[in-house]
């Protein structure tokens, strides 16, 4: 009786907790952005829409350009602004490497995953 007991009490709490942790990894994954600081990108991974904002307001962007993991160039916008949203519905799902221009000419590259 006493191990039943403890199995069906075990078996209530394990399961509660793993719905918290399921739920927990996704508000995490939902809330994932890509801050390399100089911009943000989120959320990533991205469904349809990225976001990217300049973390400094006087800095702009000027474009941004998706390459895939192979090195062809797949999308190019240009934004000459400090925050944007892109439509990425195009893409198809995988991993991209984003290369974004500042209005200075530095260039960085972050990965961007398109679900």
């Amino acid at each position: 009786m006493k191990k039943l007991l403890f199995f069906i009490i075990f078996t209530v709490v394990s399961a509660g907790f793993s719905g918290e942790m399921k739920a927990q990894t996704a508000r995490t994954i939902a809330n994932q952005r890509t801050d390399d600081g100089v911009l943000v990108a989120y959320p990533n991974p991205t469904k349809d829409v990225l976001l990217l904002k300049s973390k400094d307001a006087s800095v702009k962007i000027k474009t941004v350009t998706f390459f895939s993991i192979l090195g062809a160039q797949v999308a190019e916008y240009n934004i000459n602004s400090n925050n944007t949203e892109l439509r990425l519905d195009k893409l198809r799902p995988g991993k991209y490497l984003m290369r974004y221009t500042l209005d200075d000419n530095t260039q960085k590259i972050t990965q961007i995953i398109k679900q």
